[in-house]
């Protein structure tokens, strides 16, 4: 079981207990949305990171994310979802609705000389 992977069971674990003890629902509500975008995520990570080749390899490391180990494209995945804009939509659903894939494929744009 990797970090992610427990991370999620003990966020589940903590919802869990709140719902027992019937705490405050605000509270549970936000600990959901934050499970179902954590997972969004790693469903995502788990996607591409099976996809792999030999340009989304190249890809990754000239965004300076290293080799295609699941770390690495996690956090691909990770930064790509936090500049999502979900306009008033669920965050998890944008999240599964991106292609990370054709993302990651596009050339690393060099930035602008000063």
């Amino acid at each position: 079981m990797d970090e992610y992977t427990i991370e999620m069971n003990d966020l589940r674990r903590q919802i869990a207990k709140l719902k027992f003890e019937r705490a405050d629902l605000v509270l549970i509500e936000e600990l959901e949305a934050q499970l179902r975008i954590l997972r969004a995520i790693y469903d995502a990570t788990v996607r591409l990171h099976e996809e792999k080749t030999a340009l989304l390899a190249r890809r990754l490391r000239e965004r300076g994310l290293g080799d295609w180990t699941f770390d690495n494209v996690y956090s691909y995945v990770y930064e790509e979802a936090v500049n999502l804009d979900p306009a008033g939509h669920d965050l998890a659903f944008q999240i599964q609705a991106q292609d990370y894939r054709a993302h990651l494929e596009a050339p690393v744009q060099a930035e602008a000389s000063k």
